[in-house]
C-alpha cells in the first residue's frame, strides 16, 4: 500500500490512505516521505462482537460518505472492496481497483461463512472492477477460472517485491543487536509470528541445534511472540529481534545466511502464496529455504536460489 501510494502521488495524483482511527494516532496527516494524505476514521459503535455489524455499517457510512466523489478507489482486500461497491452504488462513474493480497476467498483462519460471503460477492460483482491486482501466478489462474467469466475485465500480477535498494556495506545489525559472531549461522524466519506460518515447527525444532553453530532467528511480531520469547529463554541458539523500521529490513535480512519460508500450505491463498519474506531474503543475497508451495518454488528452482524443504 505505502509503494502504490507514493507512486500514485509521485505522478500527479491527490492521494489519501483511509485506515480506521487508533488511540494516540492523528486523525490527519501527511506521510511524511510519500506526502500523500493519510485520515484516519475514528468507530463510536461498542468494540464487542456482538457489535460487529453496526461497527461495520459505521464505517461503510463515513468512508462511503467522505470519499464517494473521488475519482477511483484502490480497495486492498475483499472487505475494502465491498464498501468499495456501496461507494459505486451512489456514484456510478467511481473507478475501483480491487487489490487481492491473498487470494481473498480462500485465506486463513477466515470461518466457512466469510469465505462463503467474499466467493458470492466477487461473482456476482467483480465485474464492477476497472481492474483486480494479484500477487502470484497460481492465483491469477485460479481468478482467470473463477471469474473471466463473470464478466471481470482486466487482471494483473504484482508481486511483493520490495523496492531495489542498497545495502550497507559490511555492516552486522542483526548480530550485532543479538550478540552473534560471524560464525554463527544464521536462519531467519522474518515476518509475522502467528499461525500456519511454520513459526510452532520451528520452535519445535529448538534442541536439535545445541551443539551446532545453527541459531534459529525469529523477526517480527505477532500472537505467538510469548512462544518464541520462551523458546528464546529456554534455548541458546533461538532468538527474537524485535520488528524493525521498513527501510531498515534488508540490512537485517543480509545478515543472515538464509531465510525460512515456512508457510503451511492449510488454505489456497497460503499454498498459492509469494510472501515479502521470498523477495526481501532475495534482494538480500541470501538463499532461501521453502516448504512445499508451487510458485515459491517454482521462483527458487527457476534461479538456482535455495530449496525445497518437506
Amino acid at each position: 500500500m505505502l509503494k502504490v501510494a507514493s507512486l500514485l502521488q509521485e505522478n500527479g495524483a491527490e492521494v489519501t490512505v483511509v485506515a480506521l482511527h487508533r488511540p494516540n494516532l492523528p486523525r490527519f496527516e501527511r506521510h511524511e516521505t510519500g506526502g500523500f494524505a493519510i485520515q484516519r476514521i475514528p468507530i463510536v459503535s461498542p468494540k464487542h462482537r456482538i457489535f460487529g455489524l453496526i461497527k461495520w455499517m459505521e464505517l461503510v457510512i463515513k468512508i462511503t460518505w467522505s470519499h464517494r466523489r473521488a475519482d477511483a478507489w484502490h480497495c486492498n482486500d475483499a472487505e475494502a472492496f465491498a464498501i468499495g461497491l456501496v461507494a459505486k452504488a451512489t456514484r456510478p462513474r467511481l473507478k475501483l481497483v480491487y487489490d487481492c493480497h491473498e487470494f481473498e476467498s480462500e485465506r486463513n483462519a477466515k470461518s466457512a461463512w466469510l469465505s462463503r460471503s467474499v466467493r458470492w460477492m466477487e461473482e456476482r460483482w467483480i465485474h464492477r472492477a476497472e481492474e483486480v491486482i494479484v500477487v502470484s501466478p497460481s492465483i491469477e489462474a485460479a481468478y482467470r477460472d473463477r471469474y473471466e467469466s463473470r464478466g471481470m475485465k482486466r487482471i494483473s500480477l504484482v508481486r511483493n517485491v520490495p523496492d531495489a535498494r542498497a545495502l550497507i556495506a559490511s555492516s552486522h545489525p542483526l548480530r550485532c543487536a543479538l550478540g552473534l559472531d560471524e560464525a554463527a549461522f544464521i536462519a531467519l524466519y522474518q515476518g509475522a509470528l502467528t499461525f500456519n506460518r511454520g513459526v510452532e515447527t520451528l520452535v519445535a525444532m529448538a534442541p536439535m541445534l545445541e551443539g551446532t553453530r545453527i541459531h534459529l532467528v525469529f523477526m517480527g511480531y505477532g500472537p505467538l511472540e510469548p512462544l518464541v520469547k520462551n523458546a528464546a529463554v529456554s534455548h541458546a541458539h533461538v532468538h527474537l529481534q524485535p520488528a524493525v523500521p521498513y527501510t531498515e529490513v534488508l540490512d537485517y535480512t543480509s545478515d543472515a545466511d538464509v531465510g525460512l519460508v515456512s508457510v503451511k500450505p492449510v488454505c489456497l491463498s497460503y499454498l498459492y502464496c509469494l510472501p515479502n519474506k521470498l523477495f526481501e531474503s532475495i534482494q538480500a543475497g541470501i538463499p532461501v529455504l521453502v516448504n512445499d508451495l508451487p510458485d515459491c518454488i517454482s521462483l527458487v528452482q527457476a534461479y538456482g536460489i535455495g530449496e525445497q524443504v518437506e
